[in-house]
């Protein structure tokens, strides 16, 4: 398969996997370490893994911006909140935010809306208290489920273009205000990957986007992006985390797509959010 030939990854079997498709890394981590250390060590694993795993540690905001900026360059920030050192994804209580609000994110891409390069996602749960389900984050080895993926789904992707419509207007000020295609892959010289975001349920509002795929029947369309859901988070390439305070995600935005359930009616969560661009020969 042509389109998906460089998406073997270089794997330490030391770590503790995430998925059985072998996607993912837990780093065992010593109390006392500088942060420093902490940034390349994970940051290798990442790389090689598709997102590496750290539990019991103790961030403040000081550690975990001294931290991003360890791991590589911040991205040219072009959201309407927060930083790209330092994003609080506080599971906000206020009317219209989907982000930084309480509803679920379906799988996407980081930098995919606004056009942005995103190589890694730092984040740290500072605070989180919720039921089993609700406020977690997914991760699903993209690159193993395009190269795996059923003929039929992979059709409309070759075939089509993919358009969004943002309706979260305060946290994308800078985007079209209608319809646009995006296009489906990415490659920025280190791995080629699929550069999309699937459908909110349509129970769900507000909503961050709109996702149609260009000149298909809305209805088809619609089951499309069901479909491709539920096979990009099936079992086999997706790692479903359930936060606890002090733990900490590398995220290789290249290698993977992500996305998080619900925020619970009563739950608490609060995670510190970065994003890094790499040196190409990184």
């Amino acid at each position: 398969m042509s389109d998906v030939e460089n998406t073997e990854h270089t794997e330490n079997t030391d770590y503790q996997r995430l998925t059985p498709s072998g996607m993912g890394a837990v780093i065992p981590w010593s109390p006392g370490r500088p942060v420093e250390a902490l940034a390349q060590e994970t940051k290798r694993a990442a790389l090689g893994n598709g997102c590496a795993l750290v539990r019991g540690l103790g961030l403040d905001e000081a550690d975990f911006k001294l931290l991003v900026r360890s791991l590589g360059d911040t991205v040219d920030h072009k959201f309407g909140e927060g930083g790209a050192d330092l994003l609080k994804l506080n599971a906000s209580h206020d009317e219209g935010k989907v982000v930084t609000g309480r509803g679920p994110l379906p799988v996407h891409t980081d930098g995919l809306l606004v056009g942005e390069r995103v190589d890694l996602i730092i984040l740290y749960a500072a605070e989180f208290s919720d039921a089993p389900g609700s406020g977690e984050t997914y991760i699903s080895d993209q690159l193993t489920a395009w190269a795996e993926m059923p003929e039929h789904l992979r059709r409309v992707l070759d075939e089509y273009e993919i358009e969004y419509l943002v309706t979260e207007r305060g946290y994308f000020p800078t985007v079209p205000e209608d319809w646009y295609a995006i296009p489906v892959t990415r490659d920025y010289g280190r791995v080629k990957s699929l550069n999309l975001a699937t459908a909110f349920p349509p129970d769900v509002t507000p909503r961050s986007w709109e996702v149609r795929v260009k000149g298909m029947d809305p209805e088809l369309s619609d089951r499309f992006f069901t479909e491709l859901d539920a096979f990009l988070r099936s079992e086999r390439y997706a790692y479903t985390h359930r936060w606890q305070v002090g733990d900490l995600l590398i995220i290789d935005n290249q290698r993977t797509l992500h996305g998080r359930t619900a925020i619970g009616p009563g739950g608490t969560r609060v995670l510190f959010r970065g994003q890094l661009t790499l040196p190409d020969a990184a």
